[in-house]
Formats: structure tokens, C-alpha cells, sequence
């Protein structure tokens, strides 16, 4: 499997990867970032880390996937992603643990489904990935967001990087994708590594809400060319923090 996936997987999945499904528009428009909703006009204050795996979905909120809860450290076991070009680091990072502006807190999650989703139109297959709710002090959900649009539009044509081990993780492609139109604003990509062989592409979505973002990726394992990253999964994370940002 590609060096790309495995660095994301290995964040994300930590040897839970199983064939699973779900579905995905895979519409590849632009990087612009969705229209703004209503959802989270007046910003509430960042949530606390017991509230944040409170939001964290569950395998109750989404049917037809497994999730699971992931701590702090395994997350962390990820370490530090890395780009040559400072332009493209805001994408690199989130090949890693760690991410600058950093999180006042964060909670994880990983899921897959409970068995492959077939029909439906694009996005049948077998899929797994990862959830991360971050709350940010001050301006850093903004800055994350503002950083990753002005990336995917410097590092289209890939950049080289080394993942959380410092191992080589260098990136053929960036393709923005249509984001889905939740929160404040919403941008989603996929990264394919460099290669000939075992080439893998993983499929990326970041909404924010208020002082909050909500990172997913998606990965087919079954078929590392064609990431998944299910609709049911982003929106069932969104709709769940927004619902706590509420309360």
C-alpha cells in the first residue's frame, strides 16, 4: 500500500483497517470553500475536551458504520508530518499528529463500515478513516482553513514531504473537490503519493464551525486509488458538534 495512505492510515486507523464501506460525491470542482450557513453565526466559545468526546460521534449516530473512539495517544503515535515547500505544510501536516495553529483541545474517532455499500452512484466501495473535533483559541480554526485554501492552490502539482516517522511521503497531486456546504465554511481535497507502484490517493474534508473544525479522510483500502469518504459520516460529525456548540 502507498506510503501516502499508510502515513494517514496509521494516524487514523492504528491496525483497525478492515474492509469497510460508504459513499462520496467525488465531484472534483474546485477548492473554494462552501457557502456560509447559519449554523454557527454566532460563535460560541471553543469547547472544553470533555465536551469535545461528548460531540464525537458514535456508532449509534451513523448506521451502517463501527466506530471507535481513539486517545490522545494514540493519535499522537502519528508525529509530525513534513513538506520542503512551507507553502504546501498545511496539507503535510495533516499526514501527521501535529498541526500549527494547534488545537486548545481535540477528540478522535475512527470508523468503517459494516459491510461494503454497492448502487448509489459514485461511491460505491470499501472505505475507513478518521474523525478529529478540534476547538481553537482565537482566530486558529479560521487561520487552519485560510492556510489549507492558499496551499491547495500553491502545491496542485504535489510536493515533497516525509511523514510522522520522517520517512519519505512525497505527494504527486493535490485535487481540490467540491466541499459539502455545512458550518461556516468547508474546503475538501485529495492527495495522491508520488509513484509507480501502490499508488494510493486519500480523500480529505475540513469543516468549521465557529471556533471548531471537524477533520475527516477517507481511504478505500480495498482499492487505495479511489478514496471514500462517506456524506453520512461528515454530516452525522457536523450536525452532532453544531448540536453541542448549542447546548
Amino acid at each position: 500500500m502507498s506510503r501516502v495512505v499508510l502515513a494517514v492510515t496509521a494516524v487514523a486507523a492504528l491496525g483497525l483497517v478492515t474492509a469497510c464501506g460508504g459513499d462520496s460525491d467525488g465531484d472534483k470542482k474546485s477548492d473554494k470553500s462552501a457557502e456560509k450557513t447559519p449554523a454557527a453565526e454566532q460563535q460560541a466559545a471553543p469547547l472544553p475536551k470533555a465536551a469535545l468526546e461528548k460531540a464525537v460521534v458514535v456508532k449509534a449516530d451513523i448506521k451502517g458504520f463501527d466506530v471507535e473512539k481513539m486517545t490522545d495517544k494514540e493519535y499522537s503515535d502519528g508525529g509530525s508530518a513534513k513538506a520542503a515547500d512551507a507553502k504546501c505544510q498545511p496539507l503535510a501536516q495533516l499526514m501527521g499528529a501535529q498541526t500549527n495553529p494547534a488545537p486548545k483541545d481535540s477528540a478522535y474517532a475512527t470508523f468503517s463500515s459494516a459491510g461494503a455499500l454497492t448502487g448509489g452512484g459514485k461511491g460505491s466501495g470499501t472505505a475507513t478513516g478518521m474523525i478529529r473535533v478540534s476547538s481553537y483559541a482565537e482566530a486558529g480554526a479560521e487561520q487552519t482553513v485560510s492556510d489549507l485554501r492558499g496551499a491547495l492552490t500553491a502545491c496542485t502539482g504535489g510536493f515533497k514531504a516525509t511523514d510522522g516517522s520522517g520517512e519519505k511521503a512525497d505527494v504527486a497531486k493535490v485535487e481540490p473537490l467540491t466541499a459539502p456546504k455545512l458550518g461556516d465554511e468547508a474546503l475538501a481535497y485529495t492527495l495522491t503519493e508520488a509513484g509507480t507502484e501502490d499508488v494510493g490517493t486519500v480523500r480529505f474534508t475540513i469543516v468549521r464551525s465557529g471556533a471548531h473544525l471537524s477533520v475527516f479522510f477517507g481511504v478505500d483500502i480495498a482499492n487505495p486509488t479511489k478514496p471514500l469518504l462517506p456524506d453520512a459520516v461528515v454530516s452525522a460529525q457536523v450536525a452532532k458538534l453544531e448540536k453541542a456548540l448549542k447546548a
